[in-house]
């Protein structure tokens, strides 16, 4: 079983980034009457992670990320938010903060005329884009996608603590991860223990497995093991899917079920939501919550 709650999962990340805050030691003064001993007095910056080092909160923000978009929200920090990407549409008044073009390709020169304190991205872009940017005096944080639950995790560890600094963003991180690992626990407690493949696309001539080392594969497994656990493309042809059997077969509900119904006919099918996983955020639990009543 991968999966660890979401309290060890924070408690580790708060010992990896213990660099954060700064601990005020009360001056000692002579006196006749000596004052008991006092704790440090911690304060909320500066706080540092992965090379990043911020003194306060970001004043204004531009997303391009969805998933950022949303945590973001979520922190109850939306009001810095002064652009968003194309796609971020959720939550519901996301679409209504002025837009600045695609992830991957952003019109930079709105990003500049805003000039946010941060702009926060998932997807790379363009190195001259990058570069312009930087230039303009514009910092730029870059969060990786998660490939796994701890991962997960960890991306709103970073963002409570750019935005909550050192003495809250333990408890923030911790509010919004609750009802995941609340899920999450739930469907490890049930034991299922089955063999799974997470059918993401069709392609010609076979199909789009989670291989191993990918989100998808990571949830799941606290399902079981995933079939394709060992492979590194997502391509499985015709010819290799005659010898993969899996008890359960997770597949994204824009792919036809009877295609996938074809190639494993004794298997258990479940649908998702796919686009959970392409941003990753909390709501991964619906999805999991979903699997548990089909699978109990």
């Amino acid at each position: 079983m991968k999966f660890r709650s979401v309290l060890c999962v924070i408690a580790a990340a708060m010992l990896l980034f213990c660099s954060c805050g700064q601990e005020i030691q009360k001056p000692v003064e002579a006196s006749k009457d000596p004052e008991p001993d006092l704790p440090p007095v911690r304060e909320p910056y500066p706080v540092s992670f992965d090379g990043e080092s911020f003194d306060s909160a970001p004043a204004t923000v531009i997303s391009l990320s969805p998933a950022l978009t949303e945590i973001v929200f979520g922190l109850g920090e939306q009001d810095r938010l002064i652009g968003v990407s194309d796609y971020c549409d959720y939550p519901d008044a996301a679409k209504e903060i002025e837009k600045i073009g695609s992830p991957a390709n952003p019109d930079v020169d709105k990003i500049i005329s805003l000039a946010p304190e941060l702009l926060l991205i998932q997807s790379p872009i363009a190195a001259t884009d990058l570069l312009a940017v930087k230039k303009a005096g514009i910092r730029v944080l870059s969060l990786d996608p998660p490939t796994s639950f701890a991962g997960l995790c960890e991306i709103y560890i970073k963002l409570a603590m750019v935005f909550k600094g050192a003495v809250d963003s333990q408890a923030a991180a911790e509010e919004l991860l609750s009802g995941l690992d609340s899920q999450m626990n739930d469907a490890a407690k049930m034991l299922v223990n089955k063999s799974f493949a997470v059918v993401e696309d069709v392609a010609d001539g076979g199909l789009m497995l989670s291989p191993g080392g990918t989100l998808t594969s990571n949830i799941f497994s606290v399902f079981g093991i995933n079939i394709c656990e060992g492979r590194e493309d997502y391509f499985v042809s015709d010819g290799e899917l005659e010898y993969i059997a899996p008890d359960v077969v997770f597949f994204a509900s824009d792919v036809g079920r009877d295609r996938v119904r074809e190639v494993f006919p004794d298997a258990q099918l479940i649908s998702f939501d796919l686009e959970r996983f392409e941003r990753p955020t909390v709501r991964i639990a619906e999805v999991i919550a979903d699997c548990c009543a089909e699978l109990s």
